[in-house]
């Protein structure tokens, strides 16, 4: 059968004579999958009633199958013609088969983000490869929505950053989220904490505009159950989540994790067998009035050291709630309302190319992770422990997208002010944790410091103990003062758990504790004739040690 496609329709020949079968339709690719043995389908384009371009990926088991009038219904469905007649799908559908034959070839997937050094929204890809790269998604609206240009970006809303460091960092953080892959760093939140009226709800907004507009910034009730799809559909991009107040503590609780892990929970089929889970990288900029440490402690639950080197709670500060400069404006609200306007009205347009400047980056990757280093070395004390350092890497990379956006004039303020305002963001951080140790560390040694005095009042000489001591003993080793602290009591004090050792590790590694047991950190004694063990503690090390760290309690 012959089809010929005109302006306006799609006809075929049938008996000398032209008929219209639909509207305007082709096949613009061959798609397959990138292992090139399944998931073989078409790119199809066509245009509705009202004139509007689609297009979406039909896969042939589907259009050669008994479930081909879902392609059918699917396109009625997004406005397209086809004629009423009963031969009019028929027709169409071996118009597409025969089309796919002809159609140049390319890959299709399933999800945005990276794709072998090709980056692939819903809307668009970028980047090299020996063929073009599809997004196979479902007839849906595109989270990616622009309007105004780039360089009304920067002078309407991009302007306005200026002269306010939060403002500068969270559009970092927009930047940041597709740099996770080539800079190897995990996913991680940024959560902003503070008073309500602030100007939080507008920076997320405003982290938004690089992509979309605000319907970019969803809300923690709405990710409580629909995270996966939320993060799957967001996949190398920023993920910003307002008022976390709002949400149930159970709900948060599995929406960190599920947003850290970067997979969903495992599922079953109808059939009984696993179902495919999702998987994310995301960059989660987050906003409310309580600490996500509260969120945990409410449920009875303490964040664990590697959720809180992924976790970083940053008070918001500024003169003006989370702005310092308010430019020609002479109340913070107008300031507001100006920025959300501005915002609504130019958005989008940054982001196509930032990522055009990524994907055109030689050596992205390594660019990338030496910037990364080279500020870390910049930044770091000799103090800082591996935690710590870790979230600074975080940091680093925000402070990385924004120099490279700076020198590349893809934002309207220079590559030192995008530096200074992470780093600002980064003491903030810094001074709001009151330490630079590791999180199991510092708490050890703060309860430590409370329990000292206590046990000093309460221990006795172990020569002239005639009765057996609860709690344990005091001696002289080579003329220095030991404690000997039963096991059990010292683990209850300091509410450790039954696997202490990772607890423990500090204070054998300062030298302040003493051990013959070194697979359980404890010194093994013969106490009026019954075999006992002890946490040996060297308390004048420890006061030394804990004034020179400034422990607070």
């Amino acid at each position: 059968m012959e089809f010929r496609l005109t302006d306006a329709h799609l006809e075929c020949l049938e008996k000398g004579d032209w008929q219209i079968v639909g509207g305007w339709i082709r096949v613009v690719a061959r798609t397959r999958r990138n292992t090139r043995k399944h998931g073989f389908g078409a790119l199809i384009q066509w245009r509705n009633m009202d004139s509007v371009l689609l297009q979406d990926i039909v896969f042939n088991r589907v259009l050669h199958g008994d479930q081909s009038r879902q392609v059918r219904d699917a396109l009625i469905d997004s406005g397209y013609w086809l004629e009423p007649y009963p031969q009019s799908w028929p027709r169409l559908q071996r118009y597409l088969l025969q089309e796919i034959v002809k159609a140049p070839a390319g890959i299709c997937v399933d999800t945005t983000g990276w794709h072998d050094g090709v980056y692939v929204t819903q809307d668009w890809s970028v980047g090299t490869n020996s063929e073009p790269y599809y997004y196979a998604g479902q007839l849906n609206d595109s989270m990616l929505k622009s309007a105004g240009t780039s360089a009304q970006w920067q002078s309407q809303v991009g302007a306005l950053c200026i002269g306010n460091p939060l403002m500068v960092f969270v559009v970092g953080v927009a930047l940041s989220a597709p740099l996770l892959h080539p800079a190897a760093v995990e996913n991680g939140i940024f959560h902003l904490v503070g008073p309500s009226s602030s100007g939080k709800t507008s920076l997320l907004e405003l982290a938004a505009s690089v992509y979309s507009d605000r319907s970019c910034v969803r809300s923690w009730i709405s990710t409580a159950n629909g995270l996966a799809a939320v993060a799957a559909e967001q996949h190398d991009m920023l993920l910003a989540l307002d008022e976390i107040g709002l949400a149930r503590p159970e709900d948060v609780d599995i929406a960190v994790y599920h947003i850290v892990a970067g997979t969903s929970k495992l599922r079953a089929t109808e059939s009984g067998a696993l179902a495919r889970p999702s998987h994310w990288r995301t960059l989660a900029l987050s906003s409310g009035e309580v600490w996500l440490s509260e969120v945990f402690e409410s449920l009875g639950k303490r964040p664990k050291a590697g959720q809180q080197i992924r976790l970083v709670e940053i008070p918001v500060f500024g003169r003006f709630g989370t702005f310092d400069a308010l430019h020609r404006f002479q109340r913070p609200q107008l300031f507001v309302d100006h920025l959300k306007l501005q915002t609504s009205r130019y958005h989008g347009s940054l982001f196509p190319e930032w990522m055009n400047l990524l994907t055109s980056t030689d050596e992205l990757a390594h660019y990338a992770k030496s910037e990364i280093q080279r500020l870390v070395d910049q930044w770091r004390t000799s103090n800082m422990s591996s935690q710590v350092i870790r979230v600074l890497q975080r940091f680093a990379l925000v402070a990385t997208a924004l120099s490279l956006a700076s020198r590349n004039y893809l934002v309207p303020w220079d590559e030192e002010e995008s530096i200074d305002s992470v780093k600002q963001v980064w003491l903030q951080w810094l001074a709001a944790r009151g330490h630079v140790m590791n999180a199991e560390e510092h708490q050890v040694l703060a309860r430590l410091k409370v329990l000292l005095p206590k046990w000093e009042k309460a221990l006795s000489p172990i020569g002239q103990q005639n009765t057996a001591s609860l709690l344990g003993y005091i001696r002289d080793v080579n003329g220095e003062r030991q404690w000997l602290i039963d096991k059990s009591q010292f683990l209850r004090q300091l509410d450790m758990p039954g696997q202490y050792m990772r607890e423990i590790m500090p204070l054998l590694q300062r030298g302040w504790l003493t051990t013959n047991e070194p697979e359980r950190a404890t010194l093994k004694l013969m106490v009026q004739g019954k075999s006992r063990r002890f946490f040996a503690l060297w308390p004048e090390r420890i006061y030394a040690g804990m004034q020179e760290l400034e422990i607070d309690d």
